[in-house]
């Protein structure tokens, strides 16, 4: 749809150009940040369906992918960005956020996220301390590791 929106900007604006419409046009910085988002939700989609995608892999992306919704919503006019979503672009990129984190929260439902995470030479438990996590869920990874492998 975000794809539809771009291709299509032209002719919306055409429309919404009208005095009736004024209030629910795009400024030219919502159209770039929705080309923005259009391009990192692309990118995490094609991430994500790769045949190599791993485990491990996965928590550190949705981390960056929330961190990055996490900006969008929290700008505001006068911050160093020059782009700053209206009421409507935040509030869908709140609802884009909250369904990351539904998902985000069901990753600690599976030990394997946990495992493959710790397992993982690039991360190990320093992905815990580099990201402020509780130390227990560094504590209780540790232990996971060593009740399932031991």
């Amino acid at each position: 749809m975000l794809t539809a929106a771009i291709q299509y900007k032209r002719v919306i604006r055409d429309i919404t150009g009208e005095d009736a419409l004024l209030d629910y046009s795009m400024m030219a910085g919502e159209w770039t940040a929705l080309e923005n988002l259009c391009e990192v939700l692309g990118d995490a989609t094609t991430y994500f369906s790769r045949e190599d995608a791993n485990l491990a892999t996965v928590i550190p992306a949705m981390d960056k992918l929330d961190a990055m919704l996490a900006t969008a919503v929290v700008r505001k006019r006068g911050d160093e960005s020059d782009v700053v979503l209206a009421a409507p672009m935040r509030a869908a990129v709140l609802v884009a956020k909250d369904t990351l984190n539904k998902y985000y929260s069901l990753s600690d439902e599976s030990e394997v996220y946990r495992i493959a995470l710790v397992l993982h030479p690039k991360h190990k438990t320093g992905y815990f301390d580099d990201h402020n996590w509780p130390v227990d869920w560094k504590t209780d990874a540790n232990a996971l590791i060593r009740r399932v492998f031991d």
